[in-house]
């Protein structure tokens, strides 16, 4: 302990050389935004953004939920959902469906056709209620939308309880329009109100059509309550706590069973489908329930109308409905042309609903965050044994903020996560270009002043009531992989290579706002495309926050070279390039993103992640990239080219491991007191060749590791740990010898990439590329595509030896990534 108080000292005497060191990452001219985007560029950006805002006002945003449908952008004004469950018996209420769990009783559910612009149809096969749920969700104008339900039993006399509710606080309102009746309503039940920043709503729950049947009226209670009556209940609650709606309901249950058994004895209480019913009583409130119990098949509609803007029928959302799943199969053939073997049609049907559980999990998320804002959380981990004692916390409560953005699975990480992020954005960028803009727009706002974006955003009540305690609070000086600038040089690179339409440009001029919103695909679906002058101002309205992101990225996780240097080793190509990840403790380096790979057992503040600076190096790539792009000073780009320059350089001098034939994290060793090679063959080390930062010299070696089946290779995909590594397959193993997609599409892009740009390989390793491209290709698509058939979902990961699900199920975030394999080209040539 004396030693760590020693080391404290000298650390704090070491601040002000520090700052000056800190320097060295934030060597940027400085930059003026309000000069950035000149007034016409800003205002057709302006207008744009209302368009697009228009398409995507209304969406299934709480992604927590099997259905749950709010507006983007107002936060506290308009929540709903549904519930339902099975009445054949008293006990099925206690596994009430409402959020989505992972251990709810599932052949699988999601979008099986989905647009956010438009909407779609998705299919929930509830095992556990003996039922399939079809939510068909539809938008008319923006501003209205169409909610249909349907329900087919296994058992066509089963019974089934649906809920539909929605609540209103904050600059909202809302009441019931039907004339009271205690016994229920026969006709459409019609509730109004207001949402500030939208205007007088209307919202109908429909009777469905005359095949609807009720449960039989055979107990006393259905005198007071008819079975086949639409049933209400609203009640006052806190506006905050409406996500709590299911909890709400089963109070309102509970209080009535516990009067019926005052009343009756228990073999004379009502059944399942007369007692579990709501006893009407629309009173004011901001809490509104609309219950039916049906028997068999059975179908109604949720009709929400702007009471200003377009109308909402049944009729209507059949045909808007048609049009959405038209419009969707024509956009997929266009935008993820399957190529073979994977042309079929069973195929195809598996990457639409890659793809529409992809969209359909994307969430409007608003609410307060916890940060450790303590001095020890800001501590840049420089002195031995920072894991051991960090210091005592001091979690704040930061002022609400909003997020739009995809999710890993909505039952297990229903929230914004900064790593998955990236990688959800590729097909996204394919399939909706300026939907992927507003993602990323929304992501960088959430930055601070230093450049700081927390790695994964939990925003409220809500959000936190998913996640263990322990994981909640956000750490300032944690990274994690930048994989949201990965996202941006994709952007560019599918601007800058569309072809636009003959006859198609963005107008200019004093007219030009009119003439936007007459604009072709006025979807604002694809305008960055049709004009790269639009793209260009996007983006460079977001270069200020992507530099300032970038400067704390690497001020924070840059690792001190010169100070552990050990005069013996080699000198490095840059006394500046070297990183590692901080947060890390001798099991886990989560902020890695690679959780528990192994790494030096003794965390050390001398020691180089080679991964990290894999990270860093595609970091600056995409800044070059966008610098280029959006005409950022020169002198920007003449320091990326430096920084990359450094990173291609240490890597080479620094990481390269000859013997093992791997780029690999440096280790301090106190016998030597000098680094020396810590080598784990897998994900890690083969990062530097995932991001293109491999000299064409290595490149052969590195694949033929890739390749053996000793070492990386599977039927089933690249290994996460190579099998010789003494940690496969051990401790908690997550990413000991799993297989992930994400990664393993970052192999089959490198394999493209330097396929490619052969120039200087031999004929050999050309071929070696090009073999190995086409079997991981194969062999990825084909596993997940039977695990998909076998189980019903998408997982987080499969398991190397048999290909077997594992992980989290319903991880249609980076696993939807195979859908953009499927387009890959089958072979190279």
């Amino acid at each position: 302990m004396a030693q760590n108080s020693l080391l404290r000292i000298f650390f704090c005497l070491l601040l002000g050389l520090t700052v000056v060191v800190g320097s060295l990452y934030d060597d940027f001219d400085d930059f003026d935004l309000e000069d950035s985007v000149d007034p016409t560029a800003r205002l057709l950006l302006a207008e744009h953004a209302r368009a697009s805002n228009v398409s995507l006002q209304w969406g299934p945003y709480r992604s927590n939920l099997y259905l749950g449908i709010r507006p983007r952008g107002l936060p506290k004004t308009f929540l709903s959902g549904l519930m339902w469950y099975n009445v054949d018996n008293y006990q099925n209420i206690h596994k009430i469906r409402h959020s989505c769990e992972q251990g709810d009783e599932m052949q699988g559910y999601g979008w099986d056709r989905y647009d956010v612009r438009d909407g779609g149809r998705q299919v929930i096969h509830d095992i556990g209620h003996d039922v399939d749920i079809y939510t068909e969700f539809v938008k008319d104008g923006g501003s209205s939308w169409g909610l249909r339900v349907r329900g087919v039993p296994k058992n066509k006399d089963a019974k089934t309880a649906m809920v539909f509710y929605f609540g209103t606080e904050g600059i909202a309102r809302s009441k019931l329009l039907n004339n009271f009746d205690l016994k229920g309503f026969t006709d459409d039940v019609q509730y109004g109100g207001y949402i500030g920043g939208l205007g007088n709503f209307k919202l109908t729950v429909t009777r469905g059509p005359e095949s609807n049947r009720a449960p039989a009226n055979d107990h006393a209670v259905a005198i007071s309550r008819p079975a086949e009556r639409t049933h209400v209940r609203s009640v006052t609650v806190d506006g905050s706590t409406i996500w709590r709606a299911r909890d709400y309901y089963l109070k309102i249950m509970q209080d009535f069973v516990q009067k019926m058994q005052g009343v009756y004895p228990v073999e004379q209480l009502p059944s399942a489908a007369h007692l579990f019913n709501l006893n009407d009583a629309p009173d004011e409130g901001n809490l509104h329930f609309v219950q039916r119990n049906f028997v068999g098949e059975f179908q109604f509609d949720v009709l929400f109308e702007d009471v200003d803007g377009e109308s909402m029928n049944s009729a209507k959302l059949t045909g808007l409905l048609d049009s959405a799943i038209s419009t969707f199969d024509d956009r997929y053939a266009k935008v993820f042309a399957h190529s073979e073997p994977f042309d079929s049609h069973e195929y195809v049907s598996f990457g639409k609903s890659l793809v529409s559980n992809l969209l359909g999990g994307i969430g409007y998320f608003h609410g307060s965050g916890l940060v450790d804002m303590s001095d020890s959380a800001y501590d840049d981990e420089e002195y031995e044994d920072f894991w051991v004692d960090r210091g005592p916390a001091n979690v704040v409560e930061t002022e609400p903020s909003e997020l739009f953005s995809a999710v890993p699975s909505r039952p297990f990480f229903p929230r914004g996560f900064y790593w998955d992020e990236g990688f959800h954005l590729i097909p996204i960028i394919r399939w909706d270009p300026d939907l992927a803009v507003e993602i990323m727009k929304s992501w960088f706002n959430l930055a601070d002043a230093e450049g700081w974006i927390a790695r994964e955003q939990i925003l409220g009540h809500e959000a936190r009531s998913k996640v263990p305690p322990e994981f909640q609070t956000q750490y300032p000086n944690y990274a994690n992989p930048p994989t949201l600038m990965l996202a941006m040089s994709a952007f560019v690179d599918a601007v800058e290579s569309h072809t636009i339409p003959e006859g198609i440009s963005v107008p200019v001029g004093d007219d030009m706002p009119q003439q936007f919103i007459n604009f072709p695909d006025t979807s604002a679906r694809n305008a960055y495309l049709h004009s790269p002058a639009l793209a260009r101002a996007a983006l460079k309205s977001l270069y200020p926050s992507l530099r300032t992101h970038f400067n704390w990225f690497r001020r924070t996780q840059s690792a001190d070279i010169r100070s552990w240097h050990n005069a013996d080793t080699p000198r490095p190509a840059s006394w500046t390039e070297g990183y590692r990840w901080r947060g890390r403790t001798p099991d886990h380096c989560l902020t890695s993103g690679l959780d528990d790979y192994p790494r030096a057992r003794q965390p050390h503040p001398a020691e180089m992640h080679v991964d990290l600076m894999a990270w860093v190096g595609a970091m600056t790539s995409a800044m070059i990239k966008v610098g280029k792009f959006t005409g950022a000073p020169e002198t920007d780009i003449t320091r990326y080219e430096q920084i990359l320059a450094g990173v291609k350089g240490n890597l080479e001098e620094m990481h390269w491991n000859e013997d093992a034939g791997a780029y690999c994290d440096l280790r301090w060793d106190p016998e030597t007191e000098g680094r020396t090679h810590e080598c784990h063959e897998g994900y890690a080390t083969l990062l530097p060749f995932m991001m293109g930062l491999v000299p064409v010299d290595k490149v052969g070696k590195i694949v033929r590791g890739l390749r053996d089946p000793d070492r990386l290779w599977s039927n089933f995909g690249i290994r996460s740990l190579s099998k010789r590594d003494p940690a496969f397959g051990q401790g908690e193993n997550y990413w000991r010898g799993s297989i992930w997609i994400n990664m393993n599409y970052m192999v089959l892009g490198a394999l493209k990439s330097y396929y490619e740009q052969s120039d200087g390989m031999t004929e050999e390793d050309v071929g070696m590329i090009a073999d190995a491209y086409k079997r991981l290709r194969v062999n990825l698509v084909s596993n997940v595509h039977k695990q998909w058939e076998a189980t019903g979902f998408a997982w987080e990961q499969y398991e190397q030896e048999t290909g077997n699900a594992k992980g989290v199920k319903h991880f249609l975030g980076w696993t939807s990534l195979v859908a953009v394999i499927m387009s890959m080209p089958e072979v190279l040539e």
